[in-house]
Formats: structure tokens, sequence, C-alpha cells
């Protein structure tokens, strides 16, 4: 029942464009500061912004201590493909959430630290099944939804 909830939601939501996605699958990849706390949740980042292939550091890069880390304790790089979107939320301190797609692909994915798993998540709903920005939050949702064990 809530699985049937959260589509519900999650169509509602993105046809009405009732959220701001946090990728927008069009602009320039750059580098990530999640807000810190020890509590979470961060809420979607965008890691890879649908542009040019690019190395971007998450938390400062790899190796960086985070001082008040939420999931992630130690900053990392992210290889960013060309036209891909990753967004992920650090749910919990014990719980964080990927999602991700392609403008050239016709699947959006999630993933998380409950199962370690990454899936596909829906047919993307751009033109020619091109994922955009709304695919991939609303992935990130999902992917945030069964971290947090919902």
């Amino acid at each position: 029942m809530k699985k049937i909830l959260l589509i519900g939601l999650m169509s509602g939501l993105c046809s009405t464009g009732a959220f701001a996605a946090a990728c927008d699958m069009g602009g320039t990849n750059a580098d990530v500061t999640a807000p810190t706390s020890s509590t979470g949740p961060t809420g979607e980042l965008c890691a890879c912004n649908g542009g040019i292939a690019a190395k971007v550091k998450i938390n400062g890069g790899s190796g960086t201590p985070v001082n008040t880390p939420v999931f992630v304790k130690t900053g990392f790089d992210v290889q960013c493909s060309a036209n891909t979107g990753v967004s992920f939320n650090e749910v919990s301190g014990t719980a964080f959430a990927v999602a991700s797609g392609s403008k050239k692909g016709n699947q959006s994915f999630k993933g998380t630290s409950n199962g370690g798993a990454v899936a596909v998540h829906l047919k993307c709903l751009g033109t020619n099944d091109a994922c955009n920005a709304a695919d991939v939050t609303a992935a990130n949702a999902a992917a945030t939804t069964i971290a947090s064990g919902s």
C-alpha cells in the first residue's frame, strides 16, 4: 500500500511541477558540499548535472574529513559521464540514497545503502524516452523512502 501511495504521490508531483529538481539536466557539473548535521537528512543534492564529462568533488573530494557528518564521513570524487544526472541524499547517519538518469537513456535508476543495490526505477518521460530532471528527482525520492526503511 505504501508503494502505491508513493507512486501516486510522485506522479501527482511530477505532473504539476510541485517541486524543484536538484539537477536541471542542462547545467554545468560543479563540486558539491552537503549541508552538515549529525541528524540529517541533507535533501536531494546534485552530483552530476547532465553536462559534459567531469570529475566532481563531494564534500571536499577524496579523503577530506567531514566535520559534522550525516552519512558521508569522508569526501569523495564522482566521475560524471556526459549527459548524465546523478543525485544523492544523506537520509540519516545510517542511510544514503542515490538516483541517476541519462539524457540519452530511457530509464532512471535508484539505489540505497539499505540493501546496497542499484535498480531500475521507471521508464523516463522525456522526448524519445530521454531522462529529465523530474525523472532523477522521482527516483531519488523513491530511493530515499527505501533507505529510510518505509
